[in-house]
Order: C-alpha cells, then sequence, then structure tokens
C-alpha cells in the first residue's frame, strides 16, 4: 500500500514539541487550508482545557505557519492571565482561578 507525505506538528502540554515530515496512509485526512485545523485548535481548548494533539498538514510552510498560531494561542492566553493576576485585588479577595482554566481542573494544593 503506498504512502503519502505529510507534515505533524505536534503540541504537548500546550506547546509546539515538533514539525516533522512524516509518510501517513493514502485514505488518512491530511489539511489543505489552516482555518480548518485552527479550528479544531480551539475545539480541543474548549473540550480540554488544552491544544495538545498531532495536526497534519499537506505543506510544511501550512504546518509552520499553524505552529506559529498555536504558539501564539498560548502566548495570549497567558498574556490576559497575567493581566488579570496582575490586576486582582488580593486585600478584597485574596483568591485567583486562572479564567482560561476555571471550570476545566480542579486546583491542587
Amino acid at each position: 500500500m503506498a504512502s503519502k507525505r505529510a507534515y505533524k506538528v505536534v503540541v504537548c502540554h500546550n506547546l509546539v514539541a515538533a514539525v516533522e515530515s512524516v509518510e501517513v496512509a493514502p485514505e488518512t485526512e491530511v489539511a489543505e487550508d489552516n482555518l480548518v485545523v485552527t479550528l479544531k485548535l480551539a475545539e480541543n481548548f474548549r473540550r480540554n482545557g488544552n491544544i495538545d494533539g498531532e495536526y497534519l498538514f499537506a505543506g510544511i510552510n501550512k504546518a509552520k505557519d499553524f505552529a506559529l498560531v498555536a504558539l501564539d494561542f498560548v502566548k495570549k492566553l497567558a498574556e490576559k492571565s497575567e493581566q488579570g493576576l496582575a490586576q486582582h485585588n488580593f486585600f478584597g479577595e485574596p483568591t485567583w482561578i486562572n479564567p482560561s482554566l476555571a471550570g476545566k481542573q480542579k486546583m491542587q494544593h
């Protein structure tokens, strides 16, 4: 059975861990459009509270562009968290929960 070349972006712990060339089965769905995969990234975040996963692309440039979008997504989450923490009144209400994770995971002490 013949295979086809694809480019995989691996995201682990919300960080892009790898961008690599892989051989996949001919019937494997490979994104031709970054919008489709970016929507999958957003859905993963809504469902799991992270963007971890393996995302396949037909071309290396689309994979690279997506990797940059994924990193920018996490950067914006971190900036939003930093702003919220800096603005929080710890004297009036001395607890803070990251709004990006609220309801998605329990706080562990």
